[in-house]
C-alpha cells in the first residue's frame, strides 16, 4: 500500500507542477562585461553589500584593464535587467552615459561590435541581431540580442584604465522547497570570452545583516560570511555566483519537514487502522456466526477517505508552524482523491484478512 501512495502522489505531484507557475520570483539579472578583443581584462572585482533585510544588494564591479590602441572605443558590453533604480559606469572615476544599443549599430555589416564576434552566434532567420547565451545556473542559460545589452563609448589612450559599475541588485525568491529561499545572483560565464583572464575578487560584505547566508563557492579566502568575505580565483570557479539566505524557522517546524506529509499519513492511517480494528475485534466477538460486517465495511470507506484528507490538509499544517516564510507551493494535492477506490479495495483486503484471523481465534 505504502508503494501504491507513493507512486501515486508522485505520478500525481509530476502533474501539478506541470500545471503551475515558476516557483521561482526573478529578480536582478546581471552579470559579467563583454569584452572587445582589443581589450585586456587584468582584473574584476565584485564587491556585493547585502541590506538589512536581505532584499536589495549594492553592486560594485570594477575592471582593470590594459588597451593596446588608442581612439574612441566601445570597450565593454554591460547585460543587467531589472535592477533597482539606476545603473551607473565611471571610466578612470569619470562618469559616462550608458544606454541600449542603437538600431542602426545591430546591423551585421556596418557593425562597430565586428571585435566582439567570437562572443556573439550569427542571428537566425527569426532574429533580426546577433545573440549571446549568459549562463544563470550550472546548466541553465538564456540567450539574449544583442540590444538587450548596454554599452557606452569612451576616448581611451593606450595603457592601463578602471572602468567602474555601480547599481542595486533586487533579490530572487524561490518558493519551490518548504521554506522561501532568497537570493542574488550573478552570471560570471561572459568572462569566458574575454582575450584574457587575469584574476578575480569576490568581496561580500554582509555586516548589516545579522542571519547566515550561504554562497555557491568554496569557504572564503579570508572573512567570514557573517561579516566581510574574500574569495581570490585565477581561473573563472563557476559559470555564476550566488548569494542564499534560508530563514530560520522553529524546532516543530523543522520536525514535520523531516516526517513530511507521506510518512504523517501513514501514522495517521496506521493509528486510525488499530481503533478501525479494535471495533473489529468486538463486532465479531459479538457477532461470531454473522457473514457480513458493516464495521468492516463502512470502515474501510471511511477512514481512507479520512486519510486523503488528513494528507491534503497536513501541508497546511506544516506551512502554518514555519509562517510567513512557508513556500506554499504545493500543486493541486487534492487530485490524489482520484486513488480513493483504490485505496479502499487494498485497505478492505488487509482489513478483511485480520478479521479472518480474529474470527478463527474465535
Amino acid at each position: 500500500m505504502k508503494r501504491l501512495l507513493l507512486c501515486g502522489q508522485l505520478l500525481i505531484t509530476n502533474l501539478c507542477f506541470a500545471n503551475m507557475a515558476s516557483p521561482v520570483s526573478q529578480g536582478t539579472f546581471s552579470s559579467s562585461a563583454f569584452s572587445s578583443k582589443d581589450i585586456d581584462i587584468l582584473k574584476e572585482k565584485i564587491h556585493v553589500t547585502i541590506d538589512r533585510s536581505f532584499k536589495t544588494a549594492f553592486y560594485k564591479i570594477e575592471y582593470f584593464i590594459n588597451t593596446e590602441s588608442e581612439g574612441n572605443q566601445i570597450p565593454l558590453l554591460f547585460f543587467a535587467m531589472d535592477y533597482k533604480g539606476d545603473f551607473k559606469v565611471w571610466v578612470d572615476d569619470s562618469e559616462v552615459i550608458v544606454s541600449d544599443i542603437p538600431a542602426q549599430y545591430l546591423a551585421a555589416a556596418n557593425s562597430p561590435f565586428s571585435n566582439f564576434t567570437n562572443i556573439f552566434s550569427p542571428p537566425s532567420q527569426y532574429e533580426q541581431s546577433e545573440t549571446v547565451t549568459i549562463y544563470w545556473s550550472e546548466n541553465q542559460g538564456f540567450v539574449y540580442q544583442l540590444n538587450n545589452l548596454k554599452y557606452f563609448e569612451s576616448h581611451l589612450s593606450k595603457g592601463k584604465h578602471t572602468i567602474r559599475v555601480e547599481y542595486e541588485a533586487t533579490v530572487w525568491t524561490d518558493v519551490s522547497g518548504w521554506i522561501k529561499e532568497y537570493g542574488f545572483r550573478y552570471s560570471l560565464s561572459p568572462a569566458k570570452f574575454w582575450k584574457s583572464f587575469g584574476s578575480l575578487e569576490v568581496v561580500v560584505d554582509a555586516s548589516h545583516f545579522q542571519q547566515s547566508i550561504t554562497t555557491n563557492f568554496n569557504q572564503p579566502s579570508s572573512g567570514k560570511l557573517d561579516s566581510v568575505a574574500t574569495w581570490s580565483f585565477e581561473n573563472i570557479p563557476a559559470n555564476y555566483f550566488q548569494i542564499n539566505f534560508v530563514p530560520e524557522v522553529s524546532s516543530l517546524a523543522n520536525n514535520l519537514i523531516q516526517i513530511g506529509p507521506d510518512n504523517l499519513a501513514y501514522t495517521f492511517i496506521f493509528l486510525i487502522g488499530l481503533v478501525h480494528l479494535f471495533f473489529i475485534y468486538k463486532f465479531r466477538k459479538n457477532n461470531l456466526h454473522r457473514k457480513l460486517s458493516w464495521t468492516l465495511i463502512v470502515g474501510s470507506l471511511i477512514i481512507p477517505f479520512l486519510t486523503l484528507l488528513f494528507y491534503m490538509n497536513s501541508f497546511g499544517i506544516i506551512d502554518s508552524q514555519i509562517g510567513a516564510e512557508a513556500g506554499r507551493y504545493h500543486g493541486y494535492v487534492f487530485l490524489n482523491f482520484i486513488f480513493y477506490p483504490v485505496i479502499v479495495i487494498v485497505y478492505f483486503l488487509v482489513m478483511w484478512f485480520l478479521e479472518k484471523i480474529i474470527r478463527r481465534r474465535f
